[in-house]
């Protein structure tokens, strides 16, 4: 009968012929010959005092324990010299730790050399073996080579469950996303083939590695069958399922989710915080903000008590549907049942009620984190302080900012960029520009954000060649302007009737790619070449806006207008943009451009009507229905 170690499809020629293990193995005894003393004593030491003068008479063995633990790791000759000194009777647990000691060393291939060369053969034990495969320096893709030659080299060795089940997580961790599949086929080797030749059956963290790894590298499908066949094996294990679940959220697969969810119960799997958790996170990726909530309920009506994670998460995600008012109650929910929200709550809360305009109610939100004694962060003044600055106050934003200095808290290039901007926004360009100048004293580097911030509030008080200065210094620092800043030069050029220059630079954002024009930056050159009467231009950059995947809204439509009136031709332009979307099915911009003939009281003929009841009509009217369906399997 072959050895069960040949089932392992990694060869071992790389770790076999390397000439110091060759020589090592050869000649194993006469190589750590040198080290060993002839004392007889396997408890007590002169050489324990002296390593550790103030631990009085410690033995050996706590001696070896010490130096695999050693903070800063002890040197590679320390470790030598003990081992060198040790009697020939030494017991054998003491080697494990100097294995362990020499792996933290700065020479760690001579804890291989010690493991594959014991002094003594009763070292090399099923500890110091599961202990090498986590502890050993050696690259993921060779710890199969090296698990099949130890398994040769020590005929007495035999592996156990865990040795196993550590060598799939050390080949899990070396998954790379250029050839994933050459390691997971190892691991579905070592789970179908080698395990059972030992005898041995998978438990739930065997299965759970190897799920783990095929939906990390997603490949579900294939993580769904090894789920199923963990099950037909008699085990079931939430830890298994997570991944899966995580994976298919992650991917926007409701439905499989909600399939597979379904199977864990009905298979008796326990429901773990951690596996609510999953779906609360993946439900809310997917702006399931209902059925996130209705998972949230069935956790609580199962006796399982939603921690801090679980309460973050929850407003976190429901801040990003735009359900901020819900995600503040889940916030005071938090506090009432003696959790107080973190940081990272309040953070959430208050960027959410900034981003939508409700300052005020940021503001109360604040005042009751610092009734709370929750200390503010640099993310939390940053957010109040740019909720402020959208809004126009900033002289609440200047106190802000003091307090901030005052708390310790240095000001990062974000909270300097939201008070440029809002100074800009209420005319204050001398007070922009002071406070720009301070950041650079601060030696807080500009990014791109911050330059566009300076560039916009340049071009819109009319300084057009600061605004060009600022331009080239951005670019000779290598920072490379963002969707916002070509706008604002485009807009810029265009407002100064230098409209060639504009659709130069638009055309530059074209070629060099670091950043897409928006329906903003399309529609700023189109005003501009309208109003210099070069309608077929305009036409041309419409259709070339259509190519890019990019939806023209009212405002593109109004400029047309402006030009062509709203009689027969613009009936008949804004009738073929529509037809033009729908044939290209993107039937939301379509229905926007059919209410911009509405509100101009330009009735479409019916073949306009018929295309936009087809597509925009019964799609929304199907997600609805299926929007509908979930909130119903998820509810409690």
């Amino acid at each position: 009968m072959p050895h069960p170690a040949a089932h392992l499809p990694v060869p071992l020629r790389r770790l076999t012929r390397n000439p110091s293990l060759a020589a090592a193995a050869a000649a194993r005894r006469s190589h750590w010959s040198p080290y060993v003393s002839s004392s007889s004593s396997d408890d007590e030491s002169p050489l324990a005092a002296e390593l550790f003068p103030a631990a009085g008479a410690p033995t050996l063995l706590s001696v070896a324990r010490s130096l695999a633990v050693a903070s800063p790791p002890a040197s590679a000759s320390a470790v030598i010299a003990f081992l060198r000194r040790l009697p020939h009777d030494a017991s054998p647990h003491i080697f494990p730790h100097l294995v362990a000691a020499l792996a933290r060393s700065p020479s760690p291939v001579l804890a291989l050399r010690l493991f594959l060369s014991p002094p003594n053969p009763a070292a090399t034990t099923h500890h110091s073996f599961n202990s090498a495969l986590v502890r050993f320096p050696l690259p993921p893709h060779l710890l199969p080579a090296f698990f099949s030659h130890s398994l040769r080299r020590f005929p007495g060795l035999t592996p156990t469950l865990l040795s196993f089940n550590l060598l799939l997580k050390c080949i899990s961790s070396s998954l790379v996303p250029g050839n994933p599949g050459l390691y997971l086929r190892i691991e579905l080797r070592i789970l179908h083939d080698v395990i059972p030749a030992w005898n041995l059956a998978p438990d739930n963290f065997t299965y759970s590695t190897v799920v783990s790894a095929l939906a990390d590298a997603g490949q579900v499908e294939d993580a769904v069958a090894l789920v199923h066949e963990m099950v037909v094996d008699g085990v079931a294990a939430a830890e298994a399922f997570n991944p899966v679940l995580r994976a298919m959220l992650r991917a926007g697969d409701v439905n499989g989710a909600a399939k597979l969810f379904r199977f864990m119960q009905l298979k008796g799997c326990t429901l773990t915080a951690a596996t609510y958790n999953v779906l609360l996170h993946g439900l809310l990726l997917c702006s399931k903000a209902t059925a996130a909530m209705g998972i949230m309920r069935r956790m609580e009506s199962e006796g399982i008590a939603p921690g801090l994670m679980t309460y973050g998460a929850v407003v976190d995600g429901l801040v990003k549907c735009g359900r901020v008012e819900d995600a503040w109650k889940v916030a005071e929910e938090m506090g009432n049942k003696g959790l107080a929200p973190s940081e990272f709550v309040f953070s959430a809360v208050i960027t959410g009620f900034c981003r939508s305009g409700e300052v005020d109610r940021a503001l109360r939100v604040w005042e009751t984190m610092v009734a709370s004694n929750v200390r503010p962060n640099i993310v939390l003044y940053s957010a109040m302080i740019d909720g402020l600055a959208k809004c126009g106050k900033m002289a609440e934003a200047e106190m802000l900012f003091e307090e901030m200095v005052d708390a310790k808290c240095a000001p990062n290039v974000m909270t300097y960029s939201s008070m440029i901007r809002g100074y800009f926004q209420i005319g204050d360009s001398s007070q922009a520009l002071s406070t720009w100048e301070e950041m650079i004293k601060a030696d807080c580097m500009p990014n791109a954000i911050s330059y566009s911030i300076l560039i916009t509030g340049m071009c819109n008080v009319g300084r057009l060649k600061d605004a060009m200065m600022v331009w080239k210094h951005m670019l000779a620092c290598g920072c490379a302007p963002d969707t916002i800043a070509y706008t604002s030069m485009i807009k810029g050029l265009c407002m100064s009737g230098m409209v060639d220059g504009g659709l130069r630079l638009f055309n530059d954002m074209l070629a060099k790619g670091d950043a897409k024009p928006d329906a903003i930056s399309y529609n700023v050159i189109l005003d501009g070449l309208i109003r210099t009467n070069n309608l077929p231009r305009a036409m041309d950059l419409l259709n070339q806006m259509l190519d890019q995947r990019c939806d023209p809204d009212a405002v593109t439509c109004n400029i047309f207008l402006r030009e062509i009136g709203v009689a027969e031709k613009g009936r008949e332009f804004l009738e073929g943009l529509v037809v033009r979307l729908c044939n290209r099915e993107r039937y939301r911009a379509a229905g926007d451009v059919l209410m911009v003939m509405l509100a101009k009281y330009i009735v479409p003929e019916a073949a306009v009507w018929y295309a936009i009841v087809r597509g925009v009509c019964q799609t929304k009217r199907v997600r609805k229905v299926v929007d509908n369906c979930w909130d119903e399997i998820w509810r409690p």
